[in-house]
């Protein structure tokens, strides 16, 4: 069983994993190497991620939110339709599109990952990711 590697960025994040002596950063089913960090929702109330949620932000800016990366382990809610969601829950959404992402492409369970995040990220907001994962469903292996 691969354990992937993901880059949860404030503006795009991305997937990767190690085999056969490299890395190789997965492709999502359109060959988009990066997605980006964004949920939404549209109008029948579902919840968008990545290029889907670009897109309907560009239609309603109201409806989709970016950049809350920042505001890892904090208590600050956003309002996405009619629910307030933490920062962990939306990275949770991402992370679970970037799993998707890397098991329609090794054709395996995925598990486990490490996840980069930014250097200046203290404690709080490393254990704050690491809730994240779990929220995702994956082991956050390391940090």
């Amino acid at each position: 069983m691969a354990v992937i590697g993901i880059d949860l960025g404030t503006t795009n994040s991305l997937v990767s994993v190690w085999k056969d002596g490299t890395v190789t950063v997965i492709p999502d089913e359109l060959g988009n190497l990066f997605q980006p960090s964004v949920v939404a929702i549209d109008e029948e109330g579902h919840i968008l991620t990545s290029w889907a949620a670009r897109e309907e932000m560009a239609k309603c800016p109201l409806r989709g939110i970016t950049a809350f990366k920042r505001r890892m382990g904090s208590d600050k809610p956003y309002k996405l339709g009619d629910r307030e969601y933490r920062v962990e829950e939306l990275s949770a959404i991402i992370l679970r599109c970037l799993v998707e992402i890397a098991k329609e492409y090794l054709q395996e369970e995925i598990t486990e990952a490490i996840i980069s995040v930014p250097a200046y990220f203290d404690n709080e907001q490393r254990y704050a990711t690491k809730d994240a994962a779990k929220l995702a469903g994956i082991k956050c292996e390391r940090i």
